[in-house]
């Protein structure tokens, strides 16, 4: 008797095992077969969201970053940009860094390495290019306050769709899609909307 609870013992404990076994891979089965459909979902719902501005009919946004807060010429060039951005039916996001025209001026002068300065102009419009980023801005015009310092950031803002307009200090080619003066950024600008329709 004692060798026959022993066998049955054993027998149970095969099923057990196979059981979990076939239980484990019905699982993992599940949950790939979930991922898939999630990946799928996902993908479904990156594609509604680039087609959103379209299908709502949300107007585009073109964004101005400043070098600095008080520059001489930021009231004109705010303007322009602002007939521009109406006559093409665009939002205008005005970003301005919490720093002087003097002190942008200082970290446009910096040369070589720029990591162990006080670069808070530089760092500014980095933040200011990350949030645009964020906000899903079709275009930026920019016064960069440092063309090697904001050549990462603008390359990668590129890398995501946005056209970067570039004026009044140079940047790489990599990194905007068009360089030009203070006076013709509006228009670069929106040629580069245009582009974008």
């Amino acid at each position: 008797m004692d060798k026959m609870r022993m066998m049955w013992k054993q027998r149970m404990g095969q099923r057990a095992v196979r059981c979990s076994a076939l239980l484990s891979l019905l699982a993992v089965f599940l949950i790939l077969s979930a991922c898939g459909r999630q990946e799928n979902g996902e993908e479904t719902l990156i594609m509604r969201a680039e087609n959103a501005k379209a299908v709502s009919g949300e107007a585009p946004a073109l964004a101005l970053v400043l070098a600095s807060r008080d520059g001489a010429e930021n009231e004109e060039l705010i303007k322009s940009f602002r007939e521009t951005a109406k006559e093409q039916g665009a939002e205008l996001l005005v970003r301005l860094p919490d720093v002087s025209e003097e002190e942008a001026r200082e970290a446009r002068e910096l040369a070589g390495s720029f990591v162990l300065c006080e670069v808070d102009p530089i760092e500014y419009q980095m933040l200011l290019l990350n949030e645009l980023v964020a906000e899903e801005a079709d275009v930026i015009a920019i016064h960069p306050n440092h063309s090697e310092a904001l050549e990462p950031v603008l390359a990668a803002a590129r890398a995501v769709g946005i056209r970067i307009c570039a004026f009044g200090q140079e940047v790489g080619e990599e990194s905007c899609d068009i360089y030009t003066t203070a006076g013709e950024a509006p228009q670069a600008a929106a040629g580069l909307l245009q582009a974008e329709e």
